[in-house]
Formats: structure tokens, C-alpha cells, sequence
């Protein structure tokens, strides 16, 4: 026997004698019977019981054109659905996700701070569309990491020529930012750069969080409550946004969910102020074009509670006038100043 085929019979082997011991070794903690490993620990509330959203990062290819087979098609997120309700006793701006153990919510203060500076309420579809463009640029640019790194396997390349070094340069400022960081060279195992690996497998979590990001707007993500449905006769456990979001009670309700309620949707309207108007007056569920039109007219009623309230609302109205042009829908944005002074006029003939 020769020494090379000495050497390969010894692999073989190695190799065998690897796989059977890993084999009974799971077979010790029941598997292939069970795969859940270990158990972690006591779990009152269930939560290990709760599936796992496990979409493909990157996607699984699904070409609908010759373009497409040949060089691929777009990759889009696998994002968690959220399933909106209208109840006579919840209202009309309810929804519910599945519960799974891997669901990643914003942080208050940032699913707050979106709400408030852009204006966002119910309709989440601008966040929806930033976080699929972000999940389409972290998967091009997973395929230029690997593209990166295969190409150092081909030694009569030199990836620092043209046209190769435009490819690479998309990547090398990331390790450039690491270098500086003094990562890279902490990065090795016995000799063995790892920082390639590392790179790739930072930038694919980041892309399987986006998949299980959820925007619970206008709710704030601690809002949320656990709890179970029946789907087609199937007990599900999910997690529930409803009733009266948060910042609509400690902040103004964006006018364009009032414009909607008031013009399109009159019941809505109604079932707000028969619900929550002991929380907020009646003025907190009119749009400013409805405002500005009833008191052109004379018709508005204020739904304060004394002569005092009234008084503040009139100072506030005349000189914070920021206030309300903050709130002025597209109607009357164009004309601000009218629209206050005819306010303040108007609470000057009340008071």
C-alpha cells in the first residue's frame, strides 16, 4: 500500500469514527426522537412551546422571468403578517401577529419617537418598504462578502485589478472600519484569518432580524398582549394590539386618522367619541378641516368642562399658534394665518 492511499484510508476513518461518536452522542439526549436538545430551564408561561419564524436568509430563489432565472431574482423579506380586526368592542384599528419565540419589536422610545416626528398612525407602509429595501441591500451585499472571499481562492487573479477591484471595493470598507477598530488582527485562529466569517455571519443575523421586525404603530410594542385565538378551529397563540393606543391618549391623534374617521368612516368616529371621550374631549376627535369649518359657520361646539378650560383653550389658541399649524391638513396648509386669526376672532366673541 502506498503512502498517499495510507493517508486517505486514514481520513476516511477519522472521519467515520467523527461521525459515529457525534451520533451517539446525540443519541444520549434523544434524538433523532426529539430535537428540542436540552431543556433550558422551568418555563411557566409556555414560551419554549412557541414556534419559530424560520424564513431563508437569503431567500429562496423564486425567478417569474427569463431575467430573473438567469441572474436571480429580487430577494424579499419573509416578514411576520399582522392580521387587522374591526370589533364593536375593541374598535376599528386592532391587529394581531402570531406569537413566535423570535419576534423583534422597536424599543418604546424609538417606536414612539417615529410616531411622533413623522406623523405616522395606523398605515405602517413607508416603514414597511424602508425595512424591505434594507433586507434587498444586506442580501446584494451578503452575495459581494462571498463573492469577495471565493475570489482570493483563485490565485492567478490579482483582485486589486481591474474590473475586480470595483467589486471588491463595495466590501473592503468594512474591514477597513475593522482594522481601525484594531479587530482584525485579534480576529485569527492559529493563523487563520476569521474575519471574513465573522463579517458574513454578523451581516446575515442582521438580515434575519429585519424578517422578524414588526411595527406595532400606532400601538407601542409593550402595548402588546399574549394570548390565544381560534383559527379554523385551531387554538393559536398570539400577541394582540387593541382598544386605545397609548400615544393617542397622551398626545394628539394624527389629522389624518381623524380626516379618515370624520369624512370616510363616521363610525368610527362615533365609537371614539362614545368610548373615549371621557378621556379626551370631543375637540380631540375633530380634524382641523372640520374645526376650521365649523367655525366659519358658527357651529362648533367646544366639549370643555368649565369657563377656566375654555379660557386656556382660547389663550393656547392665539398664542401658540405653532400648535395648530402643525395640525393643518394639506387643505389648508397654504393659509395658515387665516385660519388662526379667524380661531382666535371666534373664541374672542365666546369669551
Amino acid at each position: 500500500m502506498s503512502l498517499e492511499s495510507l493517508g486517505i484510508n486514514l481520513r476516511i476513518k477519522l472521519v467515520l469514527a467523527t461521525s459515529w461518536l457525534v451520533e451517539n452522542t446525540a443519541k444520549l439526549f434523544g434524538y433523532p426522537k426529539t430535537s428540542t436538545g436540552m431543556p433550558i430551564g422551568n418555563d411557566p408561561n409556555g414560551f419554549n412551546n412557541l414556534p419559530i419564524h424560520e424564513p431563508r436568509v437569503p431567500p429562496a430563489p423564486d425567478p417569474n422571468s427569463i431575467f430573473e432565472a438567469v441572474f436571480g431574482n429580487v430577494p424579499k423579506s419573509s416578514a411576520i403578517e399582522k392580521f387587522y380586526y374591526e370589533s364593536p368592542q375593541d374598535g376599528y384599528f386592532n391587529f394581531y401577529i402570531e406569537h413566535y419565540r423570535n419576534v423583534i419589536f422597536l424599543p418604546d422610545w424609538i417606536s414612539r419617537s417615529i410616531q411622533l416626528i413623522f406623523g405616522i398612525g395606523v398605515d405602517t407602509t413607508g416603514l414597511e418598504i424602508v425595512r424591505d429595501t434594507l433586507f434587498s441591500l444586506i442580501v446584494y451585499f451578503m452575495f459581494f462578502l462571498q463573492f469577495r472571499m471565493m475570489l482570493y481562492y483563485f490565485i492567478t487573479i490579482n483582485p486589486y485589478t481591474r474590473p475586480w477591484i470595483y467589486l471588491i471595493s463595495l466590501t473592503d470598507w468594512i474591514y477597513d472600519l475593522l482594522f481601525h477598530l484594531g479587530i482584525t488582527k485579534r480576529a485569527t485562529f492559529f493563523g487563520f484569518p476569521l474575519l471574513s466569517i465573522l463579517v458574513n455571519g454578523a451581516v446575515g443575523v442582521l438580515a434575519d432580524a429585519l424578517n422578524h421586525l414588526v411595527f406595532t404603530m400606532p400601538f407601542l410594542p409593550s402595548e402588546g398582549t399574549a394570548g390565544q385565538i381560534l383559527v379554523n378551529g385551531t387554538p393559536k397563540d398570539v400577541i394582540m394590539f387593541r382598544y386605545l393606543p397609548q400615544l393617542w391618549y397622551t398626545n394628539p391623534i394624527p389629522d389624518i386618522v381623524r380626516n379618515f374617521w370624520y369624512y370616510e368612516r363616521p363610525e368610527i368616529y362615533q365609537f371614539m367619541i362614545k368610548n373615549y371621550g371621557s378621556l379626551k374631549t370631543g375637540n380631540d376627535f375633530l380634524p382641523m378641516r372640520a374645526i376650521y369649518e365649523q367655525t366659519r359657520t358658527g357651529t362648533l361646539k367646544l366639549f370643555t368642562s368649565d369657563l377656566e378650560n375654555l379660557s386656556s383653550l382660547g389663550i393656547t389658541t392665539c398664542y401658540e399658534p405653532q400648535n395648530w399649524s402643525h395640525e393643518l391638513t394639506n387643505s389648508v396648509i397654504d393659509k395658515p394665518e387665516m385660519v388662526i386669526n379667524s380661531i382666535c376672532d371666534h373664541m374672542g366673541h365666546i369669551l
